[in-house]
């Protein structure tokens, strides 16, 4: 798992970072047009810090209410079945936290009380969140599977996946760990280096649609470019720029279009969240099998979500299973 030069090597890992939910940032690059050996398997850590500063408006317009901190650890596989065909399986431990006195905790308590109340017995039977203490759960269960169809100076990578609760976790408040919703995601990767112009530079970038299950006759599918350039200074050292966008076709806008006592209650996995993230990161090859990744992001616009910053740290250990010679 060296970090070659992009010209002479296209064998480059990728350390993982996938959270689907909106609820908790996704920092790290997202694109996988690279991947790895048949017959390879690696793990991955990934330690993920998001501070929550308030939420952008319909409009756009931010707004400094209803802050949060989520912290999550990711637990991944990656499966290289072919040097073609891939296969990866992710879990996060995700904790997330009220971190407001506007409202205060106590007005949200009061008015989560009331729309219990208002929706009637057995609609949601999960505890209030916002208390201004941590709760963790187990979150998303992501399976994914992608087929490298160019390679050389090009790649293409199309990729299928699928998202379900690991459980029927509390979806409801600022502190809720994700939206409790099974989704299909499908797109593509694509990459190539900037040679002869920039040798040891590579662009990659992840194009996807995500079709959610339906809630109260909502369904949020959306829309996901990822863009990731990389420069390797040394065959170990790379740095990264990331940008990640997202548009949803339809869904809720807060205020104006909680109607009912239920979508009140529940509109925070309904909203109509776009958003643009900017960051960047370094990664550093350990040994040839073991990588480490630091990234920075922040929410630089949206609308119907939140805002922030957030940092992610990613182990990556790789180990070959058809009995080649090793690396290290």
């Amino acid at each position: 798992m060296n970090l070659p030069s992009v010209v002479g090597n296209p064998r480059i890992a990728r350390l993982l970072w996938v959270c689907a939910c909106i609820m908790v940032a996704r920092i790290s690059g997202a694109a996988q047009a690279f991947t790895p050996e048949g017959k390879e398997l690696s793990f991955t850590t990934a330690y993920n810090y998001v501070a929550f500063g308030g939420h952008f408006r319909s409009d756009g317009s931010k707004t400094p209410e209803a802050a949060a901190k989520a912290q999550s650890v990711l637990f991944g596989l990656e499966y290289g079945i072919t040097d073609k065909f891939a296969v990866t399986f992710s879990v996060p431990i995700v904790a997330t936290r009220y971190a407001s006195a506007n409202p205060p905790s106590d007005v949200l308590k009061v008015l989560f009380n009331e729309a219990l109340q208002s929706v009637g017995h057995g609609f949601y039977g999960h505890q209030f969140l916002d208390d201004g203490q941590y709760h963790a759960t187990i979150q998303d269960l992501y399976f994914s599977a992608r087929y490298n169809l160019l390679q050389h100076s090009f790649l293409l990578t199309p990729f299928v996946a699928v998202g379900t609760p690991s459980h029927d976790y509390a979806y409801v408040g600022e502190a809720a760990p994700g939206r409790n919703l099974p989704e299909v995601q499908f797109g593509t990767y694509v990459g190539r280096g900037l040679g002869p112009f920039l040798r040891n530079a590579f662009v990659e970038g992840q194009f996807s649609c995500a079709i959610p299950e339906e809630s109260l006759n909502v369904r949020t599918v959306r829309t996901n470019l990822a863009f990731e350039f990389d420069y390797l200074f040394t065959r170990k050292f790379a740095v990264r720029g990331i940008a990640n966008w997202q548009h949803t076709f339809n869904g809720l806008h807060f205020p104006r279009d909680l109607t009912t006592p239920e979508l009140a209650l529940t509109h925070e996995r309904l909203l109509k969240a776009n958003y643009w993230h900017l960051g960047g990161g370094i990664a550093y090859s350990v040994t040839p099998k073991t990588d480490i990744s630091a990234d920075f992001v922040t929410f630089v616009s949206g609308s119907d979500t939140h805002y922030g910053t957030g940092v992610s740290v990613s182990v990556t250990r790789a180990i070959n299973l058809g009995f080649r010679k090793q690396q290290d």
